[in-house]
């Protein structure tokens, strides 16, 4: 029996978690992981997820069915409660073919007042109303005693496997990727927003790393998040090696995009005190680690980055703050181990969401294959990219 667009999607089967590129052996840079090796590693971030598979799903206003394969992902720094106490934050765009609402005001005033929703492109208007909808019942003030709210909806083009015609992420799948949220391991692939998302011609979509800087750089934490939809199997790149040449001759019979590479969403956090200003340098630094595991920020992407601390809280409106306030920050000569940190999180980020994903079948027949990590490792043994 087929489905309504608008009813609840079927929940995809749980499965073992597929083992990320660390425990595969893969060592990126020089610096140690937290514990969990995930955005969560800084105290207080959450992240949810809301995974929307269906089969048999009706097509609006058409004929037939059709498949839904997308989701919602919720980050929630320093546990959400952001919208009063708000974070420092900066951002870049590497390559702006996407979007990122409200992006323009974080660089603008170098703050960060909402959670940061990731979703596909045609949903981010849903999820945008989910988003405020969610903080009006939660902050009843909003847009009355309050000024009002601009939230983060990061967005990536799940087309190939999806159909985006049926809109299904929308209020109530925020809601529940909000819900979801918690602290400690962060699951990665294709579920959530990255549920129908690829990279390099695989399986890709949500994932996260961190890095851990030592004593004699302030033991900060730098965590990243990615919605990876981007890329060239032949472009793969990883700790230097051009892995995707070979994979690409072992693979060359996939059904591939062609038209659209996809874009990537970049979300960079860290307890380190820093500025606005040092924060926009530090998303820049997010996409040299792009760059290291083989974007070319191509024409039909986008490359878009948004970075927070968590060490300093600026309170919302004129009535709890001062005229004259203290930041703490970090002195420019001492941040260098910060950028490191950042590029090294953000390719291994990357690698993750490739690496967790079982692969996914999506509609008229395309499948996003699962990386290969067998052969993956064999070629970084044997050398076989050069």
């Amino acid at each position: 029996m087929s489905k309504h667009p608008h009813d609840n999607s079927t929940p995809a089967e749980p499965r073992s978690p597929r083992p990320s590129a660390r425990e595969r052996g893969i060592r990126i840079g020089r610096f140690a992981v937290g514990e969990f090796n995930a955005i969560t590693d800084i105290k207080g971030i959450k992240v949810g997820h809301c995974t929307n598979v269906a089969d048999e799903v009706e097509i609006p206003s058409g004929v037939g069915t059709t498949t839904v394969r997308t989701g919602v992902t919720a980050i929630l720094p320093a546990g959400g409660n952001i919208f009063e106490r708000r974070l420092v934050a900066g951002g870049f765009v590497l390559n702006g073919v996407g979007e990122m609402s409200g992006l323009n005001q974080v660089v603008e005033w170098g703050l960060l007042e909402s959670p940061i929703l990731l979703t596909n492109t045609m949903s981010v208007g849903k999820v945008h109303s989910g988003i405020i909808s969610y903080l009006a019942q939660k902050y009843p003030s909003l847009g009355t005693s309050t000024d009002v709210v601009i939230p983060v909806v990061g967005e990536t083009d799940d087309s190939f496997l999806n159909d985006v015609r049926v809109g299904l992420n929308g209020p109530a799948h925020v809601k529940k990727a909000i819900e979801a949220a918690q602290s400690g391991r962060v699951e990665q692939g294709s579920l959530g927003a990255g549920t129908g998302m690829m990279t390099c011609d695989f399986a890709g979509g949500i994932g996260s790393s961190s890095r851990i800087l030592p004593s004699e750089d302030g033991a900060y934490t730098v965590g990243v998040l990615v919605l990876s939809n981007f890329g060239n199997m032949r472009n793969l790149t990883i700790e230097g090696a051009v892995v995707g040449r070979e994979l690409d001759k072992r693979f060359g019979d996939l059904n591939r995009r062609t038209t659209s590479y996809g874009s990537i969403i970049v979300v960079v956090g860290t307890d380190a005190p820093l500025l606005g200003s040092q924060l926009n340098r530090i998303a820049k630094r997010a996409a040299l680690g792009l760059g290291r595991v083989g974007s070319h920020a191509a024409y039909t992407s986008g490359e878009i980055i948004i970075a927070f601390s968590t060490a300093n809280r600026v309170p919302r409106g004129r009535a709890d703050s001062k005229r004259y306030m203290t930041l703490r920050f970090i002195g420019d000569a001492y941040i260098n181990s910060l950028y490191e940190a950042t590029i090294e999180a953000t390719e291994e980020a990357v690698l993750n969401a490739m690496f967790c994903s079982h692969g996914m079948k999506g509609r008229e027949g395309r499948e996003a294959p699962a990386i290969p990590h067998d052969a993956v490792l064999e070629i970084l043994r044997k050398g076989a990219y050069v």
